[in-house]
């Protein structure tokens, strides 16, 4: 019995021993149970209410489009795929629809929809091996970075198949707010390029052709956890489709598919109490009041305003003339501008401090990015306040090079005068410490020299020709360190350049309230132009190529609404069309190669009131300008003088620059055995100013022949 017992109670101990982790187990089973129990009655109770939230999440980017890379005419690559992580940040609503399990979902939020690109590897040409003494093929890669910020607005249907969980899908709208682009080359690492020690260049950068508006599919699911009364937590996985290309340049077709997790932090609104309901009392209605006799007093009927309205659309040339039924013609010009680089810096009267309009740097470090190449979007005056800093960078460049500073003084200005005499030594030497210090030129390679009024002196008796003696000249034994500027870009042109909306409005009231003229071209609006504002009633003025809107494909139409004083309106329709170019699809399918080539060179820079043109550096320069002149090319001087003198005599003085130009290039063409083309040659004087002639710079830079090479690249 005692030993049974024993035993007995042994199975007792081993049968809870085993049986206790079960029960444990399912205790906890419940309880999780009735956590998401609780959960999703509590967000169902919030879902019956409008909830508000905000939040954000990071994903990655997918994109795809078609961009060809070129090296100057060369193809290079294709950039075709890209990829890069993305945020982005959102503030949201979810509203209750009157059918059970769906609500509506409307979103705001800023969106990354940024990539990267890259090219296949490239080899076009080979490059020296200074440390084996050889020549080698090397491969290179284009990247294109494309930086694209948007503003998404997206309407979601959500669906809950439990009152936690969603699924929603819906149409999104993305605004592009910033849109640009940087491409760069890339060497191996064992290789640099000359022009800046590194193995990455800049090749180009600048704004994206993009859509204002592109359209996509946007899809989520997420799950609710209530953190307190009224508040959860919603992690989400969201997915964006497009639908439109972003870009609209043809051909490119940019798209992103973007994926990623988010979170949002929701509030649901305290549904409003339901009023209760107190029964009205008995109101016994009002006694009938007695009859009143009324006599009704007609109004006058207010006259009706007449508008008439009629518009015609007529073209208009650079020269002035009108063309009556206008076809647009529209061209993609490759633009060489080769700026000269005027070798005298200008000081104020009876100082040796660099004028401020001169751009300087405080720093070495900071002169590592400057890149003479990307001064393309200044002219000539403004490629000439960056003296100093094309000087320092080319000094850098070719390290056995030297330069000699002469300062100069006027013997007759005021400041100058009243100055010491070594102010021209004080010049000089100001010019040398800041190539010394700010671009690390070793002193032993700049030479310091002075002397009273500049070897070619302007007139000093006169305040202009004073300006002009106050200067340093900069004179070198390696010639390309002075050697002009040249920049390249592509401009669209159109051809007429303008369109002139005539219109003849005749109203019965005085005095109208709007004219708005809104122009058209594949159901975009392009162009709107407010009558009111440019010339009530009168001609108005749409320049063509004006912010590149306008693309060489679908007619163009145009509608001008006027409403007079009286509220009276009338529209006026009309259409314009394009004459539609064959092209080779190879060099334009992404409508950004060149029709057309025109080079403008600003050089040949002149002596005060004279016709001999300045320095040996326009003799390398007619040599290079004849080299840029074939049979079927157009070619115009055009002689320009500065402001100062009689206005007959500068005339008289533009024409014989222009014509000596002209016999010089023809002397060069002849040499290359080349005939000469019809040359166009102008005299303007001084009737348009190149540059700002209150100073001295601006007036030696107007003393110039502007030679214009122009011809077609399509035929």
């Amino acid at each position: 019995m005692t030993h049974k017992k024993r035993t007995g109670n042994k199975g007792l101990q081993v049968l809870h021993h085993h049986g206790y982790p079960k029960i444990a187990s399912l205790v906890r089973l419940g309880l999780l149970l009735s956590f998401f129990f609780v959960s999703d009655l509590r967000s169902q109770e919030a879902r019956r209410s409008v909830r508000l939230g905000i939040g954000g999440g990071f994903g990655s980017n997918i994109s795809r489009t078609y961009i060809e890379a070129y090296a100057g005419d060369i193809p290079c690559g294709v950039f075709e795929k890209g990829s890069a992580p993305g945020a982005s940040f959102f503030g949201l609503a979810e509203i209750p629809l009157p059918f059970e399990h769906f609500s509506l979902m409307p979103q705001i939020g800023y969106h990354d929809l940024s990539s990267s690109f890259v090219t296949q590897p490239f080899a076009i040409e080979h490059a020296a091996d200074i440390a084996h003494d050889s020549i080698t093929q090397i491969f290179r890669t284009r990247n294109y970075s494309a930086n694209i910020k948007t503003i998404s607005l997206n309407l979601l249907f959500a669906w809950r198949p439990f009152p936690a969980l969603h699924l929603a899908a819906g149409p999104g709208l993305a605004i592009v707010a910033s849109h640009s682009y940087d491409q760069t080359e890339k060497l191996p690492s064992d290789y640099v390029y000359t022009e800046n020690s590194r193995s990455v260049r800049t090749v180009s950068s600048g704004a994206i052709d993009t859509r204002l508006l592109a359209a996509s599919l946007e899809l989520g699911a997420g799950y609710d956890i209530p953190i307190r009364p009224n508040v959860s937590l919603s992690p989400e996985f969201r997915a964006s489709i497009p639908i439109t290309p972003i870009t609209s340049a043809s051909g490119s077709n940019y798209r992103t598919w973007s994926y990623g997790g988010v979170i949002a932090l929701m509030y649901s609104l305290p549904a409003p109490a339901a009023p209760e309901y107190t029964p009205p009392l008995p109101v016994s209605p009002p006694p009938p009041p007695p009859p009143v006799a009324e006599t009704k007093k007609e109004e006058p009927t207010p006259p009706r305003s007449i508008l008439r309205v009629s518009v015609k659309a007529v073209g208009k040339t650079e020269s002035g003339d009108e063309v009556p039924e206008p076809v647009i013609a529209i061209e993609n010009v490759r633009i060489t501008d080769v700026a000269p680089t005027l070798n005298y810096l200008f000081f104020d009267d009876g100082s040796s401090e660099i004028p401020t309009r001169y751009h300087s740097f405080s720093s070495e470090r900071e002169t590592q990015s400057f890149d003479p190449s990307t001064l393309y979007t200044l002219d000539a005056l403004g490629i000439h306040h960056e003296l100093l800093n094309i000087l320092g960078r080319r000094m850098q460049e070719k390290p056995e090079s030297k330069i000699t500073i002469t300062g100069t003084r006027s013997l007759h200005s005021a400041g100058d005068s009243a100055a010491a005499s070594d102010i021209s030594l004080i010049r000089a030497e100001h010019t040398a410490k800041y190539l010394q210090d700010v671009w690390g030129i070793a002193p032993s390679r700049i030479r310091v020299r002075s002397r009273a009024l500049p070897e070619q002196a302007s007139d000093d008796n006169a305040p202009a020709g004073q300006a002009e003696n106050r200067r340093i000249e900069i004179t070198t034994n390696t010639p390309s360190l002075l050697e002009p500027i040249e920049t390249h870009r592509i401009e669209r042109t159109a051809t007429p350049p303008n369109i002139v909306f005539k219109s003849n409005i005749v109203s019965s009231f005085a005095g109208l309230k709007s004219q708005i003229i809104t122009i058209k071209q594949g159901g975009k609006i392009i162009k709107t132009i407010d009558g009111l504002a440019s010339n009530p009633g009168g001609e108005l003025l749409w320049d063509i190529a004006e912010g590149n809107a306008i693309a060489n494909k679908d007619s163009i139409t145009w509608q001008m609404d006027v409403v007079d004083s009286a509220d009276a309106t009338a529209s006026v329709v009309g259409n314009i069309n394009i004459r539609k170019e064959v092209r080779n699809s190879s060099r334009h399918l992404a409508d950004t190669a060149a029709d057309k080539s025109l080079e403008r060179f600003h050089l040949l820079l002149f002596d005060y009131s004279s016709s001999a043109e300045l320095g040996s550096i326009s003799d390398e320069i007619f040599d290079r300008i004849a080299s840029s002149i074939t049979p079927d090319s157009r070619v115009s001087l055009i002689g320009h003088t500065d402001i100062t003198g009689d206005p007959n005599y500068n005339e008289h003085l533009s024409y014989d620059r222009a014509s000596r130009a002209s016999l010089l290039l023809s002397s060069r063409l002849h040499k290359l055995g080349h005939s000469a083309p019809a040359f166009n040659l102008e005299a303007r004087g001084a009737k348009d100013v190149l540059f700002d002639n209150s100073n001295a710079e601006g007036r030696f830079l107007s003393r110039t022949v502007r030679i214009t090479i122009e011809r077609d690249l399509n035929k």
